[in-house]
């Protein structure tokens, strides 16, 4: 199958490097450093699907180069890259429809690649979209080319009687042209009287329902559907023979000879004879693959809503736990340090009741009160923020994480660990810490276990941290189906936090068998 083709557009070359090296493998990447060579490479290329592009740009900007490339095919999904300061700036073109969604600089991976995946949806239901029409449009108009050239063989028969053979000739040959036409196309045509009786099926009816051509012919169509849709159906029917004009597709279910029920599109049409008579024609097309594709895309939709509050609802958490923490914890301290410094003062007026000696004495306690609430907000500004990984790197800050667990935790710790921080920047080694911190927590929270293993080291290309525990394991096949309103926030936030690292996570457990987690990242060699 063809890759999916994307256009990336940015005046700056390493934006157009990592955008490259993050996405090379999955689809067919162009990438263009202005505008004006984006167009060329448009229109020098076939099939492009995706066209992301920055906003400031030297020459035409992104929205200019995007509404141009409107103009020359609507068809292609148009995103645009911007900084919040130009938001309001690129409301316009979207609300005229020129670009399909703006993505906020600088982009987050993950992000992108969800867009990536949807636009990759919308164009390919488009391109579908556009093939089915123009597939039915011809068949269509087939038919109608069919069904004049039988009126006007009528005609000239009842015209001219020694022109007979001739005409019965030539009625005969659009017959078979019209029967080769119908028993090659994929979907089911079918030709009934206004009685329901059956005058012709073409042999897809034996391929999608299973039904023979006699078979079908005998069955009547409002028999075969599904009883839900049978009322509906008729009054279309009966519109159709009263104002000669074809209702819209419906979508129905139609039973086949095994008794399921197949997803059709369902078209009617009327032909007219000279007669007088009138002929119901139906075609009936299969659309299993088109529901599949819906489907899928409403069930992305969901997952991303389900994140989405999933991560509010995490920062709604974190929000409270530090409002209680502040109330708790800081608000009662503070209150009772300010007792505190009132009854010593209370006891300096009265000279009677204290001397130096006392005052030293109170000041002391004091001193270790305040040291105590010191301590108390650096350590909630560690789990805020770890600022040691700022000032000493990743490597100190693991061994301090580890050394935080096994002052709380009575758990036998077996480490293997190498120096890794060099190959990652500072942002990076932020993931890689939240990735470790949450490990240990879900071990210290779910697993029940006695023992853990970590392993950090360098594997040829890439960086590898292993957490293995001997706790209760879990199934890890039932993990795997769980959508945003089930699945844990903490293997969400790693999965999530390796994808930024150009990682992948693997676990492997199995019921009190214990667990193995695997973080797999590439090292960025610029670092």
């Amino acid at each position: 199958m063809e890759a999916f083709k994307i256009l990336f557009v940015d005046d700056e070359e390493i934006n157009l490097l990592n955008f490259r090296m993050i996405f090379q493998d999955k689809y067919e990447i162009f990438t263009a450093l202005s505008g004006e060579e984006a167009l060329e490479v448009f229109k020098d290329t076939e099939g492009i699907g995706l066209v992301i592009s920055d906003q400031i740009m030297s020459g035409i900007s992104g929205v200019e180069l995007l509404s141009t490339i409107y103009e020359i095919d609507p068809d292609p999904i148009r995103i645009l890259l911007t900084a919040h300061s130009q938001v309001e700036y690129v409301l316009d073109a979207i609300n005229r429809g020129q670009i399909y969604q703006y993505l906020l600089k600088p982009w987050d991976t993950s992000e992108l690649n969800r867009v990536i995946d949807r636009a990759k949806y919308l164009y390919q239901l488009k391109t579908l979209n556009s093939s089915l029409s123009n597939e039915l449009a011809e068949k269509n108009r087939i038919l109608e080319l069919a069904n004049e050239n039988l009126q006007k063989v009528n005609k000239q028969l009842k015209a001219d009687v020694r022109r007979r053979k001739k005409l019965e000739r030539s009625l005969r040959e659009s017959e078979e042209r019209f029967r080769k036409f119908t028993k090659a196309s994929q979907d089911i045509i079918i030709l009934f009287d206004i009685d329901g009786n059956g005058i012709y099926s073409n042999p897809a009816a034996d391929r999608l329902l299973g039904y023979s051509e006699q078979e079908f012919m005998h069955k009547p169509l409002l028999v075969a559907l599904h009883r839900d849709y049978r009322t509906a159906v008729k009054k279309d029917i009966l519109m159709l023979l009263a104002t000669n004009h074809s209702p819209h597709a419906r979508e129905v279910k139609i039973e086949k000879k095994n008794k399921e029920f197949l997803d059709v599109e369902l078209n009617f049409f009327c032909i007219n004879l000279e007669s007088g008579e009138r002929i119901i024609g139906s075609i009936i097309r299969d659309i299993t693959k088109r529901k599949i594709i819906r489907e899928q895309l409403r069930l992305s939709e969901e997952r991303m809503g389900d994140l989405s509050a999933m991560l509010i609802k995490a920062q709604d958490d974190e929000r409270r736990r530090i409002s209680m923490e502040l109330h708790d914890e800081f608000g009662q301290s503070l209150a009772a340090l300010k007792l505190q410094l009132r009854a010593m003062e209370n006891k300096i007026n009265d000279k009677n009741e204290y001397g130096p000696d006392d005052t030293v004495e109170e000041l002391r306690q004091l001193r270790q009160y305040v040291n105590m609430q010191i301590e108390n907000v650096r350590s909630l500004s560690h789990e805020l923020w770890p600022m040691i990984v700022d000032d000493l790197g990743v490597d100190a800050a693991f061994d301090n994480l580890i050394s935080s667990f096994l002052g709380h935790a009575e758990i036998h710790f077996d480490l293997n660990m190498e120096a890794v921080g060099q190959f990652f920047s500072t942002e990076d080694q932020r993931h890689l810490y939240r990735i470790l911190q949450e490990s240990l927590n879900n071990i210290v929270k779910h697993a029940e276990a006695t023992s853990i293993q970590i392993i950090a080291r360098q594997v040829e290309s890439d960086v590898l941290l292993a957490i293995h525990d001997n706790g209760c394991g879990f199934d890890t096949e039932a993990v795997a189906k769980y959508t945003g309103k089930t699945r844990g926030m903490g293997l969400q936030s790693m999965d999530e936090r390796v994808k930024l690292l150009d990682g992948r996570m693997e676990i492997h457990s199995k019921l009190r068998e214990g667990t193995s987690v695997v973080f797999t990242m590439a090292i960025n060699e610029s670092e």
